[in-house]
Parts: structure tokens; sequence; C-alpha cells
């Protein structure tokens, strides 16, 4: 860390009393902010913190058009299939914060279309698209619904975390859309993502830390982070959204969006190897799902 101005204040609890190495200099999309790495390996953040305007904001995603390859992934169906368990007579409502077009409460309906199903989200350019999904309620941000006096049965906030700079005052605001019996589930993209843990490939470090994402949490830290802030852990599962064509792109080629030859090639093993990455906890993203204490 020599030579390299760090500051502190913006670390967030509980991380705050870790101890930090320079891991990376530069990211994606600025080479002035640099990546700090804990010694346990399992919680980074940029420094110096981005400045970040979500009212128009763009995916990389879409920046990089690589819209078509997610959606061939079948993510949002993928994501509901891992979580439907969760999904009991009880969850009568739904609010997920940070919903972008929908896409996940869509599936959500076609599985229970009783459901009350609320979205809160900034950016105003998929507003259309939220507003094709029958019955859904919009709101821009998560004091409106505090305001209202909203309780939920379950919050989902899928690739939100990430993106708050400031963890206590959000957390606050979600605790109070919670009653005693509410699920929380969090996904975030993780740091033992087997890219950058096992295969320790540089071009894909380089592409994984981003302006958008200031905090970049692990299996490990989103459980710290969460309790810390009054949730208690119900169930953290290792998710591998990514598969071997993906992997092998990187390591061969040093681009994301996958490769159809080794799709095609590999797409028999492909369920094992994600499954194996798993079972060890090497993955891209994690669930966390947990209750208000």
């Amino acid at each position: 860390m020599k030579n390299l101005k760090v500051e502190k204040c913006s670390i967030p609890e509980p991380f705050i009393k870790d101890e930090f190495e320079l891991f990376q200099k530069g990211i994606y999309d600025d080479p002035q902010i640099n990546v700090f790495i804990n010694k346990k390996r399992d919680f980074a953040f940029l420094n110096p913190l981005p400045e970040i305007n979500y009212l128009y904001y763009l995916t990389r995603v879409s920046k990089l058009n690589l819209c078509n390859y997610k959606k061939k992934l079948g993510i949002f169906e993928e994501r509901f299939d891992r979580l439907k368990h969760l999904f009991t007579h009880n969850i009568n409502s739904l609010v997920e914060i940070g919903a972008g077009e929908g896409s996940f409460l869509s599936v959500v309906k076609r599985y229970n279309k009783d459901i009350k199903l609320t979205a809160v989200e900034i950016a105003e350019d998929s507003t259309s698209k939220r507003k094709r999904i029958d019955g859904l309620r919009n709101y821009c941000s998560v004091d409106e619904l505090v305001n209202l006096g909203e309780k939920f049965d379950m919050v989902c906030m899928f690739h939100v975390m990430e993106h708050i700079i400031n963890p206590y005052n959000f957390l606050l605001l979600v605790h109070k859309l919670m009653h005693q019996d509410t699920l929380i589930i969090v996904e975030v993209p993780s740091l033992f993502d087997p890219l950058l843990s096992l295969y320790n490939c540089e071009s894909y470090r380089k592409y994984f830390f981003q302006v958008q994402h200031p905090y970049n949490y692990s299996n490990t830290a989103i459980v710290r982070l969460m309790e810390w802030y009054g949730f208690v852990t119900k169930q953290v599962i290792s998710y591998q959204k990514y598969g071997l064509e993906n992997h092998l792109n990187w390591l061969v080629n040093n681009s994301p969006g996958g490769d159809e030859q080794f799709r095609g090639i590999f797409n028999g093993t492909n369920r094992y190897y994600r499954a194996e990455l798993e079972s060890f906890g090497r993955t891209d993203t994690v669930f966390w799902i947990g209750m208000s204490g």
C-alpha cells in the first residue's frame, strides 16, 4: 500500500477492522481507481470510491452487446429454479429492489399469478417493460415504500448490494419493509469466482472490477455484512451462473460472451462442471437468504 492513499473511512462495517493490501491498480472503466483486498481474500473495495448516477444507468451487459448471450443462458428462469423452494404458501407479497426490466418478477408471476408484486427501480428507461407485468406496482425508491408503511413477505435484491455505497443507511430502510417472518434474498457476484480464485485469469480480473461495484463480496463476506446489520442467516447457496464454455473463452480468448464452438463440444459436461464448482463453494455468484433479527 506504499505511495497509495487509502480512504479508510470509505470501508463499511464490519470490514473496516480488516487488514488490506493493494490487489490491482486500475479497474475496467477507470485506471485511476485501485482495488484493495483483505487478508481473508473475501472482501475487496475500490479506492477512491466512485461517484455513480443510476438514474440513467446502462449495464455493462448492454454496453458490450451481451444481452442475447445472457438471455440464451436463461439466467432469470434458473435463478427462480434455485430459489423456488422458498416460495411457500406464506409468501403472498414480494418486493424486488433493483428490479431492472422486471425479468425475474415475470418468472415469479408465471409461477404464482396471485402473488402481490412490487418493483423498486430508479432507472427510468426500464419502466415501460416492467409495466407489462400484470398488477405490478412500481416505485423509484425504497423510501417511498417505507413512507407508505409497506411490509412484505419476501424482499429480493439481486446484484444490488455491491452497488451500495452506504450499507448502513440502505439496510436500515430494508429492515422497515420486513415483518417478523419476512424472508430476504441477497444475490451478489462473488470474489470466490473460479476465474479469480482458481484460474487467476488476469484478463478476467481486469474485467471483474468495475466502477459500479464499489464493494465486492464473497460467500463469507456477505454473511458478515448482513449479520452485522442485524439480519439472521438462514441459508447460503453457492451458485455458478456461467459454465465451462464461458471459462474456456476467457482462458483462451480473454473475452466475455462465451464461445459457440466450446458450447457445442462441452454442452454435456457443463452441468457437472458447474455442480462441482458449487460443491466446493468456488462460484461466480452467491445467494444469501435470511430474516430480520
